[in-house]
């Protein structure tokens, strides 16, 4: 099984998985009542099921079989297990990735660093983070990684990338933390968002 790696958290786990199994070597992994999920049945594209099973595969190395995943009607995941209560999960085109926790709601995004941020920067970014990120492309990388990750641990169901979730400076070279600040109708918060950089590929958590 290709687990690429773990992170251990206080009372969480982060964990990725490598996407580089066929459809039907991840069939093996699974049970006829399995794949009788409606959440697995509703895929008909090759790369959707191969996400869906790579990731359900990878929560299983982490916790075990015995949880079930249900979604909102904002379309986030909602985690049932014993122990661990929040999941966040997210995919690029070469790995999946999951956050979990006993306690806290979490975010997580990863991200391939040569996707081109160009064409949709002044969707998510400021005008001050265009100037922070100056078109580097891991700036670029991270900061979307960031604002999706805020998307998913935050309640709110439309969010505005531009304009409620703004990114404190910081040095990729030498930090691993960074804040944001999430601005809402409800009242204003801050987090502290870290990240990791590893094959192309940009991962970002937050848990609050």
């Amino acid at each position: 099984m290709p687990l690429f790696k773990t992170i251990t958290q206080a009372e969480g786990l982060i964990g990725v998985w490598q996407l580089s199994e066929t459809l039907n070597e991840l069939l093996t992994y699974f049970s006829d009542q399995e794949l009788n999920d409606p959440a697995y049945l509703q895929y008909t594209h090759e790369k959707r099921k191969i996400e869906w099973l790579a990731t359900r595969s990878l929560i299983k190395l982490l916790i075990g079989r015995d949880f079930t995943i249900l979604y909102a009607e904002s379309g986030k995941p909602i985690l049932n297990h014993a122990r661990y209560k929040n999941i966040s999960i997210s995919h690029s085109r070469y790995f999946a990735a999951v956050y979990i926790h006993e306690k806290l709601h979490v975010g997580l995004d990863i991200e391939d660093t040569a996707r081109n941020y160009n064409s949709i920067e002044k969707r998510y970014l400021s005008d001050e983070e265009l100037r922070q990120t100056g078109k580097n492309p891991l700036l670029q990388c991270l900061y979307w990684c960031a604002k999706e990750a805020i998307f998913k641990l935050v309640p709110d169901h439309d969010v505005e990338f531009r304009n409620q979730i703004h990114i404190s400076p910081f040095n990729p070279e030498q930090d691993d933390r960074f804040q944001v600040k999430f601005k809402s109708d409800k009242g204003d918060s801050t987090h502290d968002l870290y990240f990791q950089i590893f094959e192309n590929h940009c991962l970002v958590w937050v848990a609050s």
